[in-house]
C-alpha cells in the first residue's frame, strides 16, 4: 500500500509540475495559472524562469529525508546572542562566522563561493528546488547546530518584518506538501550561500532562496544593497501549520490594493495598462546571465499614472506601500532606500500602475491582476496567478527590484 501511495502521488507531482510549462510569457497577449516555467535554456524578458526544466518536482541534491521540514515555528524568536552588536552588518557578519564554525570542508566548499562569480550570483528562480539549483548548503541537510546558525543569518540580515515574511514563506511549501503537493514541497529545500568573505567592510553577497524565494543582498564597503528580491506565497491568505499562524504577503498585498482603491475612476483609467497582460513579473529571474536585466520600460513603453499628481493622503499610501518592501531589511538599509524611492524628485518620476480584467478592477482574487511602482530606480511589481496546487485561490509572485542597484551594480 505504501508503494501505491508513492506511486500515486509522484504522478500528481509530475502532472502538476508539467503544468508549468503551458506559463505563457509576460507580454501584452498571455495570461498564465501557474509559476512560470520552459525547458528552454536561454534567458528572455518575460519574467519567466528558464534556467532549469520542469520534468520533476524531486531535489536532485538530497533525498526526502536530508530535506525534512524544519520545524519552522521552532525558529519564530530566534535569538543572535552573543551577534547582538551594535549595528546590523556586524550581527550579520558574525552570525555569518558562526555558521561558518560549524561546517565541515565539504559544506564549506557548498557555503563560500567566488564573489566574482557572476553567473553564479544570478542563478536564483521562483520554481521549486528540483527545476532550478541553488548555490550554497542545503537547510534540511544540515545538523541542529549548523541550522541553528543559519537561520540566525537570515534573522541578522533582515528585520522583524522581513524575518516573519521569510519564515512563512518557507512554511507554505511545509503547508502545500501537507496539502498533497509531495515532496516538491519541503522548507528544508531552501538554501544559503556566500559569495566572497562575510566582512563589515569588504564586498560580498548573502544569496538566500528556494521555491518563491530569492534574497540576494549585496554588501558594498559597509553599505546593503537587498536587490533583486523575490518573493512568493502560496496561499496568499493567512493558513496555519504546526499550530502556528502565517501570511508572508498579505500586508505588501493589502497596501497596493489600498494604493489603487485611493484613486478616482478617472485616475484608475489612466493607471491602466491598456492592451497588456501578465501571467507572471516582467522582470523576472536572471537565470545565470550575470548582467543586469534591460527589460524595464523606458521612454514611451513607461505608463501609468504619476505618484506627483496625486494628494498628499494618496502619496502617503504609495508610501505605504513601498515601506512593505523595504522595512523587511535593517534600519541602516531602509534608510539609503527611503533617501532613493520616498522623495518628491522620485515620485515626479514615478508611476503606479495596473493590469488585469478591466471591468473587474484591481482584484488580486482574480487571475492575471497585475500591480506595479515604477520610479527611477525602484522597480515593485507583483502577479496574481492561479494556484498550483490550491488551484481554486490566486497566489502571489512579487518583484524588488533596483534599476541602478540590483547585485550592488557589481557583476
Amino acid at each position: 500500500m505504501k508503494l501505491g501511495k508513492s506511486f500515486l502521488q509522484s504522478l500528481v507531482v509530475l502532472a502538476l509540475l508539467a503544468s508549468l510549462a503551458a506559463c505563457g510569457d509576460s507580454d501584452s497577449s498571455s495570461s498564465s495559472d501557474t509559476d512560470t516555467s520552459t525547458s528552454d535554456s536561454s534567458s528572455d524578458s518575460s519574467g519567466s524562469d528558464n534556467s532549469g526544466s520542469d520534468d520533476s518536482g524531486d531535489d536532485s541534491s538530497g533525498s526526502d529525508s536530508s530535506s525534512g521540514s524544519l520545524s519552522v515555528s521552532d525558529f519564530s524568536d530566534i535569538s543572535l546572542g552573543d551577534c547582538e552588536l551594535d549595528t546590523s552588518l556586524e550581527s550579520l557578519v558574525c552570525a555569518a562566522n558562526a555558521l561558518i564554525d560549524t561546517l565541515d570542508e565539504d559544506e564549506l566548499a557548498d557555503l563560500q563561493l567566488d564573489y566574482s562569480d557572476s553567473e553564479a550570483r544570478t542563478v536564483w528562480s521562483n520554481l521549486p528546488t528540483g527545476n532550478v539549483s541553488r548555490n550554497g548548503i542545503e537547510l534540511g541537510a544540515l545538523d541542529d547546530e549548523s541550522l541553528e546558525a543559519a537561520m540566525m543569518v537570515a534573522r541578522a540580515a533582515l528585520s522583524d518584518d522581513g524575518y516573519q515574511d521569510f519564515l512563512g514563506t518557507i512554511a507554505a511549501d511545509d503547508y502545500l506538501n501537507e496539502l498533497g503537493g509531495g515532496s516538491a514541497y519541503s522548507s528544508g529545500k531552501y538554501y544559503l550561500a556566500f559569495f566572497g568573505d562575510p566582512d563589515v567592510s569588504g564586498d560580498w553577497m548573502l544569496q538566500l532562496g528556494g521555491h518563491h524565494l530569492a534574497y540576494n543582498i549585496t554588501y558594498l564597503n559597509g553599505d546593503g544593497y537587498p536587490v533583486p528580491n523575490h518573493i512568493g506565497t502560496e496561499p496568499k491568505v493567512s493558513f496555519e501549520i504546526d499550530s502556528a499562524s502565517y501570511a508572508p504577503l498579505a500586508d505588501e498585498g493589502d497596501a497596493l490594493v489600498a494604493m489603487f482603491d485611493s484613486l478616482s475612476e478617472s485616475e484608475l483609467e489612466e493607471a491602466y495598462l491598456s492592451g497588456e497582460s501578465y501571467s507572471d513579473v516582467l522582470v523576472g529571474p536572471d537565470n545565470g546571465s550575470g548582467t543586469l536585466p534591460t527589460d524595464y520600460p523606458t521612454g514611451d513603453n513607461r505608463k501609468g499614472l504619476l505618484v506627483s499628481n496625486l494628494t498628499q493622503d494618496q502619496q502617503a499610501l504609495v508610501t505605504a506601500a513601498i515601506e512593505q518592501w523595504i522595512n523587511d531589511y535593517p534600519e541602516e538599509v531602509v534608510e539609503n532606500l527611503t533617501l532613493s524611492y520616498v522623495t518628491s524628485s522620485a515620485y515626479a518620476d514615478t508611476y503606479i500602475a495596473w493590469a488585469g480584467t478591466e471591468s473587474a478592477g484591481v482584484d488580486v482574487d482574480v487571475a492575471g491582476t497585475y500591480m506595479r511602482i515604477d520610479g527611477p530606480n525602484l522597480w515593485i511589481e507583483v502577479a496574481c496567478q492561479n494556484g498550483v496546487i490550491i488551484s481554486d485561490e490566486t497566489h502571489y509572485h512579487t518583484m524588488f527590484r533596483d534599476k541602478s542597484w540590483d547585485y550592488g551594480n557589481n557583476l
